[in-house]
């Protein structure tokens, strides 16, 4: 039989044990409407990227903020893009303005703090759309 360590203070007002985080579990990465999705257009402005193309990208570096069992992703302390390889050419119309993630997540006892995104996908069709790859890793910045 497994014994398991309690205190007479946990017994009495029923506070529970947290588990230690799962190795394996990962968190759900999201952007809200503060995330500033004007840094990430600027800087791929200045890429020379446009409407309507896809690349690989590594980007960085990005913030990550706990919020509420998921992570917040800013842009805001974004200095550069580094275009791996082009996927699909742009039409060479403007960027949007808006921003979404896709299939974004970090391992669950990952920090927040600031971090370089590497080889996700960048494309600027309808939003700017960041989406992962089975090759996208978190690097601390």
């Amino acid at each position: 039989m497994k014994k398991e360590n309690t205190s007479l203070f946990s017994n009495l007002f029923g506070a529970k044990k947290s588990p230690a985080p799962d190795p394996g579990k990962s968190t759900q990465v999201v952007i809200s409407s503060y995330s500033q999705p004007h840094v990430l257009q600027q800087k791929m402005k200045e890429e020379r990227l446009t409407h309507g193309e896809t690349v690989t990208v590594n980007i960085s570096p990005v913030r990550l903020e706990s919020d509420q069992g998921r992570m917040t992703m800013y842009f805001c302390p974004m200095k550069n893009i580094e275009v791996l390889a082009t996927i699909n050419n742009g039409d060479g119309g403007s960027l949007p303005a808006q921003a979404t993630v896709e299939g974004l997540s970090v391992p669950e006892d990952l920090k927040p703090g600031l971090y370089k995104l590497k080889n996700v996908v960048l494309s600027s069709n309808g939003t700017l759309q960041v989406k992962a790859t089975s090759k996208t890793v978190w690097e601390n910045a």
